[in-house]
């Protein structure tokens, strides 16, 4: 018999989750060494910097909770699918705390990043120990409830996540300082950076809840398109979101001269003696100034960046929903999954 939650609020959807998937985690950290173990509850937010216990803001864990959702919908419970979808979680944390020594951030939800506190090496044998860890998780998958050809295709899944999404950081990185980044190769990009793990937290729970290729390939459809969307928006938040909210100086990715998609279209449109000098902005090595980040916005409101990167992000997140609704299931998960995922498009941080 399937048994689901009517959940009136993204936030509740959300709190009904979480709880599991964090109590899973804490497990998966149970015997970890003290100082790893510390930092890595730190950085997630729930210790301080003596690694005391505290509530501080935490990422919100959507992916995990769009895999167990996922997973509800086809088979009406979600228990079973918690060690895929918090391995998904531990990557995810993994690839931060290596982000924010790459992108040389320091602040994260409002708190020094581990970097600043703990040094470069420490942090980033921390995360090496986070991307272990996950695999040790998904290998708490039970053979009671999945088939050892399920367990592999999720561990394939997450695998190949793991390679695309280095694979676009490689790419963000070296865009930084390269003339001749493209629309397209921006989307390549993205997909990679965001997208991948995106489409292997939704897919894992596809391939764990059902052997029907036809409803797996239209979840794969709705998590490629998604993930596109929603680096978009986080894009779009890096140029033009509140700082009090996103936790992140809305300078930072224009001091970097980040390639992000409202730049190169505003780097396409904007032409004669200000697109020289923008160009020129760009070319150079070092970051922006105050005053140049002030020209490359005036540049960016000229060239109707935010627009036009807002009917990029609406077009991909349609064909998302496009997919999921070729997927024959009408339950409360199932809506549930396409409330999160609207909720993804419209976030303010």
């Amino acid at each position: 018999q399937r048994i689901y939650n009517k959940l009136s609020t993204i936030h509740e959807i959300i709190r009904h989750y979480t709880p599991h998937i964090e109590q899973t985690i804490r497990d998966a950290l149970n015997d970890s060494p003290p100082f790893l173990k510390g930092v890595i509850e730190y950085h997630i937010g729930w210790a301080n910097q003596d690694f005391r216990p505290v509530r501080s803001e935490s990422g919100k864990m959507l992916r995990p909770v769009l895999s167990l959702l996922v997973f509800e919908a086809l088979t009406g419970r979600f228990q079973p699918a918690l060690p895929a979808a918090a391995a998904i979680e531990l990557i995810h944390n993994f690839t931060l705390l290596h982000d924010d020594i790459e992108d040389n951030d320091h602040v994260r939800r409002g708190r020094p990043t581990a970097w600043t506190i703990w040094g470069q090496p420490l942090v980033i044998n921390a995360g090496d120990y986070l991307y272990t860890l996950a695999f040790r998780t998904l290998g708490q998958l039970s053979a009671e409830h999945f088939s050892a050809g399920q367990i592999l295709a999720v561990q394939n899944l997450v695998v190949t996540a793991c390679l695309e999404l280095t694979k676009g950081q490689d790419l963000d990185i070296r865009f930084e300082q390269s003339q001749t980044v493209t629309t397209e190769m921006y989307l390549d990009m993205v997909y990679k950076k965001t997208g991948a793990l995106l489409e292997a937290a939704i897919l894992s729970g596809a391939v764990l809840g059902s052997n029907d290729e036809s409803v797996i390939e239209n979840y794969r459809v709705f998590a490629r398109n998604l993930g596109i969307a929603f680096q978009i928006q986080d894009d779009m938040l890096g140029i033009w979101g509140d700082s009090d909210r996103t936790g992140k100086s809305a300078d930072n990715d224009l001091r970097r001269k980040k390639k992000t998609l409202p730049v190169l279209y505003t780097l396409e449109q904007t032409t004669g003696a200000r697109g020289e000098q923008l160009r020129q902005l760009y070319a150079a090595s070092e970051p922006l100034s105050d005053a140049e980040i002030g020209f490359v916005r005036e540049c960016l409101a000229l060239a109707g960046a935010q627009s036009y990167a807002r009917q990029k992000a609406d077009a991909t997140t349609e064909a998302a929903f496009s997919a999921l609704a070729q997927i024959p299931i009408s339950n409360p998960a199932q809506t549930n999954l396409q409330a999160i995922a609207r909720f993804l498009m419209n976030r303010t941080r």
